[in-house]
């Protein structure tokens, strides 16, 4: 039980690992206003994957495969991405002309959690990456007749994925004081022009299946 509960949180850290809009977030939350902000878009991020973990339980899964469904997460993520993006320039625009760079603009900790969850909820290719995990393991684990076994083991790779979110969020924290505020800017600039970027791209991939459906 001990190795299956291990392997699945190694699963969930390798989930988390790669690159992607809510990593980029963490970092530039981290960057331009700390750990909490930081680490709540984690916890944003994660809520949401949980619920959607639960209405794949309930169901959902086979909808979410359609071609319809599948634009309409693609169009809403791109919105929300390019949206998040150009607001992060547009504070970041803000903080350089006053000056306050060191005293950045705390939108809230609500603010980074709804980010978090919005992002991961309407990004299509996070959502398609957990209806893949969802159908290659943990369906298997939620047909468990051990109910609590089945609990735990699903729980074990969100701990995963909230290890990694923790250790990004503490990372960032401690290593924005070694730069300098000049440094600090350009990166969340970057940060800002990635998560911008992917918005982008998603509004590129929704234009191509509208003009494959006409």
């Amino acid at each position: 039980m001990s190795l299956l509960l291990i392997k699945h949180i190694v699963l969930g850290l390798s989930i988390a690992a790669p690159i992607g809009p809510i990593n980029i977030e963490i970092l530039r939350r981290g960057l331009s206003q700390g750990f909490w902000p930081s680490l709540f878009v984690g916890a944003g991020g994660m809520t949401a994957d949980c619920i959607l973990m639960f209405l794949m339980y309930q169901g959902l899964a086979q909808p979410l495969t359609l071609e319809g469904v599948q634009l309409t997460f693609i169009i809403f993520g791109a919105i929300v991405l390019m949206h998040t993006g150009l607001q992060s320039l547009r504070k970041q625009k803000e903080s350089i002309l006053v000056n306050e760079w060191n005293h950045s603009i705390n939108t809230g900790l609500m603010d980074s959690f709804l980010t978090g969850a919005f992002i991961a909820a309407f990004n299509p290719l996070n959502v398609l990456f957990w209806l893949g995990i969802y159908g290659s393991v943990l369906s298997d684990t939620f047909n468990d007749s051990n109910k609590i076994k089945a609990f735990f083991i699903s729980s074990a790779v969100f701990i995963g994925v909230g290890l990694w979110n923790f250790n990004l969020a503490l990372t960032v924290h401690f290593g924005r004081k070694s730069l300098n505020p000049s440094h600090l800017k350009w990166i969340s600039f970057a940060a800002s022009l990635i998560i911008f970027g992917f918005g982008l791209h998603l509004s590129y991939q929704a234009i191509m299946r509208i003009l494959d459906m006409m």
